[in-house]
């Protein structure tokens, strides 16, 4: 009885397979506005297909003993007549025949059949990406990049241990690379097909009617991995948080804990567009996670939950990020534990200015679980939703800092004078004069303390009850944003009974720097 095969339309696959893409798509946060580039494609001007180019051809990359296979390729007994008569029989007899090399032998063309990856695979990539690209306009990238699709392995390989054996293999790989304009990797997807087996008669039975219908299969598989990685490869516009209610432009920052593990590495990007554009990046490790970082954000039941695990040092940090701002977490093994994960855990959101979060890489019933939630102030929780980080920046802004900022401006009041110093650095400390004339002075230098997140106040006073026009200032900017500038107020004799020296002994910027220096972050409070 003659094979029969159902010919499915490549633009039948891309509608079936944008269905779940949309409805992904529709689940994210609106954008504030369309981008110039989405303006330009909606009014038919500057279509899609300048910026996102999709090609495809063998692949260049991969270490083979001969070229990729751009067309099929069949592999019989009979094609290993070079080989010696040892080497035959480790490849086609035996209880372990060597299936490894046998799938690198040369084997014959066949140049009518493609490998998927050359032809069906673009043709229903591009159908894909105009849908998407018609249905969220926004995200239409402002630079150019590339969707190619490389061909690597597309061949039938005889499976028998004996001649005699008539089942062959199709053996499929390929990859899909999304690369920048300067031809960079940004991402690469791999779809590997291995298990179809069939007699060679079967495989070219009516023009290759079996062979066609599992390149549509494969092909299905592999853009349905594509679509799930779309929404990161061309994002929509992040949407902001609206911060104009804040006066003076004085966001309060937003603070989050993140859980470690031994062996497991969670990456903290703040103030981050992407990977590649970001303010700060912070790796939190076991070894270097501990209650130096702790802030007092409110105790959650996944803390009493780790504090009460057997066997199981609790080890996080805390740390305060710009509010208003978007934040990337990236979650992986270390190398050295020799494990993975099965794709990438990594998220995007807008922390809220004031808000508190916490962030635990989970590893449960060998599934690993990137957790994101949003802590109240009573302890409680909720998933906090984040989208797929982008792979291509459209900024080029470099990294500031790779180190959580950890900032302290030390304020030292005497009697009719104020002396200010930078804990992080060696410069001559700043005098003020402690009457009216000081203030727009004080100001300055508070608001540039604020708009550094993380930066705290170490100040020192005479006495408990001291009370002066720029000490009152500090004072009331403090109680005006508390979470802004978290504080720590020593006394003078609180700093000499430390060091060993009389109550009323003076004190120079250095002591009260040394002092201040030596307290832990988690003492400096909201007052």
């Amino acid at each position: 009885m003659a094979q029969r095969t159902f010919r499915i339309q490549s633009s039948l696959l891309a509608t079936a397979l944008l269905v779940p893409l949309t409805a992904a798509a529709d689940g994210l946060p609106p954008s504030p506005q369309a981008t110039p580039a989405a303006a330009a494609v909606t009014d038919g001007v500057a279509p899609w297909t300048e910026r996102v180019q999709i090609q495809s051809g063998p692949d260049t990359g991969s270490q083979r003993v001969h070229a990729p296979d751009v067309a099929l390729r069949i592999v019989t007994p009979d094609d290993s007549e070079a080989l010696t008569p040892k080497g035959l029989a480790l490849l086609f007899s035996g209880n372990e025949p060597d299936y490894f090399r046998r799938n690198t032998l040369p084997g014959s063309i066949v140049e009518s059949q493609a490998s998927p990856a050359i032809t069906l695979m673009p043709s229903v990539a591009k159908a894909l990406v105009d849908g998407y690209f018609r249905h969220v306009p926004d995200a239409v990238p402002n630079q150019a990049s590339t969707l190619r699709f490389s061909a690597d392995r597309w061949a039938l390989v005889h499976q028998g241990n004996t001649r005699k054996d008539p089942l062959y293999r199709l053996n499929h790989s390929s990859t899909i690379q999304q690369r920048r304009a300067d031809g960079t990797l940004a991402e690469i997807i791999s779809c590997n097909d291995s298990d179809n087996r069939a007699t060679l008669d079967a495989w070219q039975a009516n023009d290759y009617a079996r062979l066609k219908a599992a390149a549509q299969m494969i092909t299905m598989k592999c853009i349905e991995k594509l679509v799930k990685r779309i929404p990161a490869m061309y994002p929509r516009p992040l949407a902001a948080e609206d911060v104009s209610a804040f006066a003076d432009g004085v966001v309060p920052p937003a603070r989050v804990r993140v859980y470690a593990a031994l062996g497991r590495t969670t990456t903290l990007y703040t103030d981050a567009a992407c990977r590649e554009d970001y303010r700060d990046r912070i790796d939190v490790k076991y070894n270097n996670a501990g209650d130096k970082g702790v802030l007092g954000i409110p105790v959650t039941e996944t803390l009493r939950s780790k504090e009460n695990e057997r066997f199981s040092m609790l080890s996080y940090q805390e740390y305060e990020v710009p509010g208003g701002k978007p934040l990337i977490f990236e979650a992986r093994f270390d190398a050295s534990s020799r494990l993975y994960c099965d794709g990438k855990l990594s998220g995007q959101f807008v922390a809220r200015p004031g808000q508190d979060y916490e962030v635990e890489f989970e590893v449960a019933d060998k599934i690993c679980r990137l957790h994101i939630r949003q802590v109240h102030a009573d302890g409680s929780m909720t998933p906090q939703q984040a989208r797929a980080t982008p792979t291509i920046c459209e900024g080029t802004r470099a990294p500031v800092r790779i180190e959580p900022r950890q900032d302290m401006q030390v304020l030292l009041f005497n009697p009719g004078q104020l002396q200010i110093q930078d804990a992080n650095q060696g410069s001559a400390p700043r005098q003020l004069s402690d009457d009216a004339s000081s203030s727009e002075a004080l100001q300055q230098m508070l608001q540039q303390a604020s708009g550094n997140p993380g930066t705290r106040l170490c100040v020192v006073v005479p006495a408990t009850d001291y009370s002066s026009v720029l000490h009152d200032a500090v004072r009331q900017r403090v109680l005006d944003a508390p979470q802004v500038l978290p504080s720590l107020w020593e006394e003078a004799a609180s700093v000499n009974q430390r060091r060993n020296a009389a109550a009323d002994a003076p004190l120079d910027i250095a002591t009260a720097v040394s002092h201040c220096k030596a307290f832990p972050i988690k003492e400096f409070v909201a007052q």
